[in-house]
């Protein structure tokens, strides 16, 4: 069977993208304040050439752009859509991911 044949479903439709671009609007914006180099990256017209990494603690974004829970998890669509979008590689970092060393010598 080809996958050709099968109907595409509502969500898959071209209307989807643009309400993307409004659910993290206010996101970009907030990003865009804390980070310049975003706001720039924004306003060229071919975005998607430029390379950016932001890097950003999980308490500072949760600030800026509030979730339910402050999780990293919590920000996966929004990293998705920047770097698919802008090229653009959010960078979460939580106290939870760090590594603890200490523990290695309590083994």
């Amino acid at each position: 069977m080809d996958c050709n044949d099968i109907p595409k479903t509502p969500v898959e439709s071209s209307t989807d993208s643009k309400e993307t671009t409004n659910k993290f609007s206010d996101d970009i914006a907030a990003l865009s304040q804390k980070f310049p180099q975003l706001a720039s990256l924004l306003n060229k017209k071919d975005s998607t050439d430029y390379n950016l990494t932001l890097e950003i603690s999980l308490k500072e974004i949760f600030v800026l752009c509030p979730r339910n829970r402050c999780r990293v998890d919590r920000y996966s669509k929004l990293q998705k859509y920047l770097k698919e979008n802008y090229n653009t590689t959010l960078i979460i970092k939580s106290q939870k991911t760090k590594p603890n060393d200490h523990e290695e010598d309590n083994l």
